[in-house]
């Protein structure tokens, strides 16, 4: 058992209920909990507190990790228009809900800026597009050479 007193910051050893130790009869504690409510628990049954562990942050299609780009892929990110970027990024954070917080678009990495202009790219403003037919077209193609790529590994 981990030595606690009055006063600290402790946790039960689930790690489920978190506050501050605010008396000890026996072997009983009693926790106050931030929202005001105390909570009965067995002295053996508490630890100081461990903020949680930060999970894995994750974006569309999982976590967030690079994959390396070849180089077809590279300079069709770079060929991008500024205004294409820009729709795409509005798009992107528009489609964010509070329940499942996404990483801004500019934060993203290459691998994963291409993956999220490919989703986005067809729900543009058809005027944006027409400007942009052949980035429309080197999507197609890059994806059809993408798709042929993972069915010969």
């Amino acid at each position: 058992m981990a030595s606690v007193s009055v006063g600290d910051h402790v946790s039960d050893l689930a790690g489920s209920h978190d506050g501050k130790l605010v008396d000890i009869d026996g072997t009983t504690a009693y926790v106050m909990q931030a929202n005001g409510v105390e909570i009965e628990f067995q002295l053996s049954q508490l630890k100081p507190y461990q903020p949680p562990k930060v999970a894995e942050h994750r974006t569309l299609s999982g976590p967030l990790r690079d994959t390396a780009l070849d180089p077809a892929q590279k300079a069709f990110l770079a060929s991008i228009p500024d205004e294409v970027m820009a729709a795409v990024a509005r798009s992107y954070g528009s489609g964010d809900d509070a329940s499942s917080p996404r990483t801004a678009f500019a934060a993203l990495p290459p691998s994963k800026k291409l993956e999220v202009i490919r989703i986005y790219l067809p729900t543009l403003p058809h005027q944006l597009l027409m400007r942009h037919m052949s980035l429309v077209v080197a999507m197609r193609d890059l994806g059809k050479q993408t798709a042929a790529k993972r069915g010969r590994s």
